[in-house]
C-alpha cells in the first residue's frame, strides 16, 4: 500500500509542552479552562430517605379517611334520626345537628319507588323539596323576625333538613304503592295518614328548633300539610 506524503506546511508540528500545561496542549490544541473552580461528582449528592421517614411523612393508603366520612355522610346518625322520627321521639338530642345526608337519600329512595313504576320524578322531587323549604323558610322568618338570635337555627339549611327527614311517612307510603293499587281507598287512606304523620314530624321539629314558634304549630302545620300532599299525589298519580 503506498503511503501519502503530506508537505511540510501541511504536517502537524509538534511544540514543546510546557510544565503544567495540560497534555496534548503542544499538538495545537487550544485548551479553554472554565476558570479554577472545578465540579466533582460529589457537588450533587441525594438524600435518599429512609422507608420508615417516608412512610411518617407523607402517610399511607390505611391512615385515610373513610369515604363517607371525607362526605360529611354520617351513617349512624342518619339511623338514629330515622329511628326518631319513625317512633315520634322527637325529644332527644338527634335532630340538633342536621345534615343533608339523610335527606337525600330519602328522596333518592323515594324516586327509586316510582321509577320501579316507570315514573321519572327526581327532578320534581329535588325541585319541589327545594322550593318548599324556601317558602317555608320565608313563611317562618316572616313570624320569627330576624333579628332575635333564636331565629338563625331557622335558617334554609336547617328548614331543607327538617323537611327532608320528615319525608320519610311518604317514602313508605310509596313502596307500599308497589304492592296494593295505588288509586284504591286503602292506598288513599295510607297517603292521608302518611302526608299527617310527616306535617306533623315537621311542625313538631320546628317549633322544638326555635322556641319563637311556640304555640303557633298550627300555623307551621298548614304550609307542611300542602307541600307534603303534593308528594303523595305523585305516588299516587
Amino acid at each position: 500500500m503506498s503511503e501519502w506524503n503530506v508537505p511540510g506546511p501541511y504536517q502537524q508540528q509538534q511544540r514543546p509542552v510546557a510544565p503544567g500545561q495540560p497534555a496534548g496542549a503542544g499538538s495545537g490544541v487550544e485548551w479553554y479552562s472554565g476558570g479554577a473552580q472545578q465540579y466533582a461528582a460529589t457537588s450533587y449528592s441525594y438524600e435518599v430517605p429512609r422507608g420508615g421517614r417516608s412512610a411518617a411523612a407523607y402517610g399511607s393508603f390505611e391512615d385515610e379517611a373513610p369515604l363517607l366520612e371525607e362526605l360529611g355522610i354520617d351513617i349512624p346518625a342518619i339511623l338514629s334520626r330515622t329511628r326518631s322520627i319513625l317512633t315520634l321521639r322527637l325529644s332527644g338530642h338527634d335532630m340538633d345537628h342536621l345534615d343533608l345526608g339523610g335527606p337525600l337519600i330519602f328522596m333518592a329512595m323515594l324516586g327509586a319507588a316510582h321509577l320501579l313504576v316507570g315514573k321519572m320524578h327526581f327532578g320534581y322531587i329535588l325541585g319541589w323539596m327545594v322550593v318548599g323549604s324556601m317558602l317555608l323558610w320565608f313563611v317562618l322568618n316572616s313570624i320569627t323576625g330576624t333579628e332575635d338570635p333564636d331565629a338563625k337555627s331557622l335558617d334554609l339549611y336547617s328548614c331543607t333538613c327538617l323537611m327532608g327527614y320528615s319525608l320519610l311517612p311518604l317514602v313508605g307510603h310509596a313502596f307500599l304503592a308497589l304492592a296494593v293499587p295505588r288509586r284504591s281507598l286503602p292506598m288513599i287512606a295510607a297517603a292521608v295518614v302518611a302526608v299527617l304523620w310527616a306535617s306533623h314530624t315537621a311542625a313538631k321539629l320546628f317549633v322544638r328548633r326555635s322556641p319563637l314558634l311556640d304555640g303557633q304549630h298550627l300555623v307551621v302545620l298548614y304550609p307542611c300539610l300542602l307541600m307534603y300532599t303534593s308528594f303523595a299525589l305523585l305516588s299516587l298519580y
